[in-house]
């Protein structure tokens, strides 16, 4: 092979190499900081997520913050996730909570890209329903 030849292959092998590889499955896994804004500022929450296949596991953990006037747990709460799938880049999972008599199901789709999570929240709104709500999602620093 003559030097040209091989320069350019090694360049191009290194350029590949290089290259940012799409987000997997595998990368979901792990915590994650979920940021949400409403009409109250900023709510934020944590996702702990584990991956078996293309199956989605794991928690969401609210820092809680009560009902209006006072009133209602205002620490921290866990929720499972529950029917979480994963096709290529994007995930969906569902939330179900419940408050005394009252069951809210929410449920969250989105996509992952390198170190990013962008999705909505759909469902829990006022009423049961409402407008899908944007979040975003990194790595805790």
């Amino acid at each position: 092979m003559k030097h040209g030849a091989l320069l350019t292959a090694l360049l191009t092998a290194a350029v590949v190499a290089m290259a940012p590889a799409p987000a997997s499955a595998q990368d979901l896994a792990g915590m994650w900081e979920l940021s949400q804004e409403t009409g109250r500022g900023t709510r934020t929450s944590t996702l702990s997520l584990t991956v078996d296949g293309m199956t989605l596991t794991g928690t969401v953990t609210t820092t809680g913050g009560g009902r209006r006037g006072g009133g209602g747990g205002g620490g921290p709460q866990a929720v499972e996730i529950s029917d979480g799938k994963i096709d290529g880049s994007s995930f969906s999972f569902t939330l179900i909570r419940t408050f005394g008599d009252n069951t809210i199901t929410q449920t969250y789709s989105g996509t992952i890209d390198g170190a990013t999570l962008t999705g909505t929240i759909e469902g829990g709104g006022r009423r049961g329903g409402g407008q899908p709500r944007p979040f975003t999602g990194k790595r805790p620093s």
